[in-house]
């Protein structure tokens, strides 16, 4: 799964589209820029990616990519 750590401003969380992904958690941390962070089957991050300059688009289409839609 992935867990995400967002601005909370961010439109994409605001939205209604993380609940359409299978396993994908929401974390919010202060003062943190967005990172995108997989993890193993075991709970590790396996690969920790910044989406910094990514917009919403952006990050629907890669966690489609990435994750099973609900």
């Amino acid at each position: 799964g992935f867990l995400c750590s967002f601005f909370q401003t961010s439109a994409f969380v605001r939205s209604d589209k993380p609940k359409l992904f299978r396993g994908l958690q929401i974390k919010y941390v202060r003062g943190s820029d967005p990172v995108l962070k997989l993890l193993d089957d075991s709970g590790n991050i396996a690969e920790e990616l910044s989406i910094l300059k990514w917009n919403t688009d952006s990050v629907e289409e890669f966690l489609s990519e990435k994750l099973e839609r609900i």
